[in-house]
């Protein structure tokens, strides 16, 4: 991913999460996120009893798609096809510190058992600033600049 991509999104909180449910139908909703670059993955939490945990119980593996900006006033988004899976017990350390450092706040809710970890891993992106002094520019993981 190139810099200004990864750049763009260290600046960010929220995001739109979609993800596959167990009758194929997809649910999206907005979530807080951190991530990391290399590899590049995201990292959630939620509620056992919200629906998206649904998709994250009921298969190992569930496809998602995740989109960062719908900010306007922004004019730079970024749209990722993947897959969402529960964080693995070994994998609680890098969310504590990837995670909770990004949200603090969130540390004591963290340890109610009725939360629950996850990470959305892409494997498509596509980034797009209209702003730019050349005009629009399109970034994917194709790795072609689009104009």
């Amino acid at each position: 991913m190139q810099q200004e991509t990864l750049e763009y999104i260290k600046k960010q909180r929220v995001g739109v999460l979609a993800v596959e449910m167990l009758d194929g139908s997809p649910h999206a909703a907005t979530v807080h996120f951190a991530h990391t670059e290399s590899p590049l993955v995201f990292y959630f939490e939620t509620y056992r009893d919200y629906r998206k945990a649904e998709a994250l119980y009921g298969r190992e593996v569930s496809r998602a798609s995740f989109v960062i900006g719908c900010d306007e006033s922004n004019m730079k988004t970024l749209q990722m096809d993947g897959v969402v899976e529960l964080i693995k017990p070994e994998e609680k350390e890098i969310f504590n510190l990837v995670y909770l450092g990004k949200f603090p706040e969130k540390k004591e809710k963290s340890i109610d058992p009725k939360f629950v970890f996850f990470k959305f891993t892409p494997n498509w992106w596509r980034f797009t600033d209209w702003k730019t002094p050349e005009g629009k520019i399109i970034l994917t993981s194709e790795s072609v600049k689009l104009k």
